[in-house]
Parts: C-alpha cells; sequence; structure tokens
C-alpha cells in the first residue's frame, strides 16, 4: 500500500463537482469522459430492464446476448471474427485490466508500460507484488512504446507488455505495422500483451483497427464508457485468448461475480442502429 498513489483526478473531480453543487459554471476537463450524455436508446434500455425486474446476477462472463453483440460489432467494425465465447463482460474497463494482469503476473514479474500513461496501471501491478518496467515516450516516439524501445528495456523477467492506443493520456496512436512488429516481437519471447482500446473510435478519421486483427494471442480490453457515453453505468470487456477463458472467468467469479445486470441490459442496446448514429 505504500507504493500505491491515489488516482488524483478522482479528488479533482470531487471538488468540481462540489463547486457545480454551489452553482458555479464547470467545464470539465480533468476526467476522461464525454461531455455529452449516454443516448437515449440506452437509457431507455436501461430504465426499462430495471421495470422488468432484470436486476438478478448474469453469469461471471456476463450476459450471452451483450457478448454476442459485441461478437458482432468486432465483425461489423472491424471484419475480424471474435468468438464470443472470448469475450467476458466486465464491471468497467478497469475490472477487465485487473482480470488481465492478475491470470498473468506472478510475484516479481516486470510489466512494461509507457511513462506517461494512465497512473492506476501501476498500481494493478504492485497490488499483485509485481514490478512496473516505466518506459519513457516522447514526441520522437509518438508517445508510444516502440519495437525500438521494447529492445532496450525487455528483460528475461519481463512477462508483459501493457499498451494503450489511442493512448491516455496523450491521445496517440500505434499505428497497423507498428503493432504487428510488436505483437511479433514479444510472441518470440514468450510474453504477453495487454491492448487497451478504450478510447477506440474516439478519432479524428474513421474508427482505426483492432490489435485483434493481428492477433488471437493477445489480451484487449475496451468498454462502454468512452466511446459509447455509458462511463457511469460501468460495463467493459476483456477479449482473451482461448486458452485463458476459464481461468479469467474463475477470477471473476471471485472478484466481482458479474457485472451490472441493468447496464449490460442498457448496453446490449447500444448496438442498435439508433444509437449507433449518435456515434458517428
Amino acid at each position: 500500500m505504500q507504493k500505491i498513489q491515489p488516482f488524483r483526478v478522482m479528488a479533482l473531480l470531487a471538488e468540481a463537482k462540489k463547486l457545480e453543487a454551489e452553482g458555479r459554471s464547470i467545464v470539465h476537463l480533468e476526467v476522461g469522459e464525454p461531455d455529452f450524455i449516454t443516448p437515449e436508446p440506452i437509457i431507455e434500455a436501461g430504465i426499462e430492464a430495471l421495470k422488468k425486474g432484470k436486476t438478478h446476477y448474469t453469469p461471471s462472463a456476463g450476459k450471452p446476448a451483450l457478448r454476442e453483440a459485441i461478437s458482432q460489432y468486432y465483425q461489423d467494425s472491424f471484419n475480424v471474427n471474435v468468438s464470443a465465447n472470448r469475450i467476458l463482460i466486465t464491471p468497467g474497463a478497469s475490472g477487465a485490466l485487473q482480470l488481465a494482469l492478475n491470470v498473468l503476473i506472478n510475484p516479481d514479474d516486470k510489466v512494461i508500460m509507457a511513462d506517461p500513461g494512465y497512473p492506476c496501471n501501476r498500481n494493478f501491478v504492485y497490488l499483485l507484488g509485481g514490478k512496473v518496467q516505466a518506459v519513457d515516450v516522447d514526441a520522437d516516439t509518438g508517445f508510444q512504446i516502440t519495437v525500438e524501445s521494447l529492445k532496450k528495456h525487455w528483460r528475461d523477467d519481463t512477462r508483459v507488455l501493457l499498451l494503450a492506443t489511442p493512448s491516455n493520456p496523450t491521445g496517440t496512436l500505434i499505428d497497423r505495422k507498428e503493432m504487428k512488429f510488436i505483437l511479433e516481437f514479444v510472441e518470440e519471447r514468450n510474453g504477453m500483451v495487454i491492448v487497451d482500446e478504450i478510447y477506440q473510435g474516439l478519432t479524428y478519421s474513421g474508427t482505426g483497427f483492432t490489435a485483434l486483427e493481428m492477433s488471437d494471442n493477445i489480451f484487449v480490453i475496451n468498454s462502454f464508457s468512452k466511446y459509447f457515453g455509458m462511463t457511469g453505468w460501468r460495463v467493459g470487456w476483456i477479449v482473451v485468448p482461448d486458452d485463458y477463458v476459464s481461468d479469467v472467468d474463475k477470477l471473476a467469479q471471485n472478484l466481482y461475480l458479474a457485472a451490472s445486470t441493468p447496464s449490460q441490459e442498457a448496453a446490449l442496446s447500444a448496438f442498435k442502429p439508433e444509437s449507433i448514429s449518435d456515434f458517428k
């Protein structure tokens, strides 16, 4: 616990909300969420779920229909076949990140991540007794980890590489060619890659790509929070390699039982044409 620092943005958010309650006009630049509310069809689906009594647990892996819908989303948006069996629904992307790291990290294993990066990532590693290899990134590297930087920092006890594209907080992207080289580099060294795609689609042109186009042997994390405007609903997902499905499901059963049922019902409606049109 001595190593774990507060996520200071949440203290700033609390202060900003307090000022709003006092009548001040606040422009929120402190926390990573859209400034618009959740699209109306999603809100209505959540209300309808509550009215119909859909308040009991789902399976730990999530509502089967939602897992299928996400699988279809990958097919429609990226022309990539991702089996619904490999998709698990989580309480936000933070829950997904914890599942991935918990199933991969033993004490003293090293995890490479960019600095600057999402502040909570290193704390997740500390909780598991792992060691953080923070790699400085700057304008010369596009504020991303590259194959060249991996060649300098990879060690025999490095277990995991954590990437984020688009990056939080720098907003930069890893292009297809570099992503392919990175995945090949790590696989050759028997490591694993976790790709944070939480801000996928929030780009100036097109929806970009998913690392799942290049490999099935990686962990990919995403969420309904950012692109779909559902931060407070706390529902995300993780795509895992086939060999890890059972273990990740077992962890989910123990760590949080299941993601919120009304939130899952609402998220299912995010893929309807009337909802998707709000995101284009």
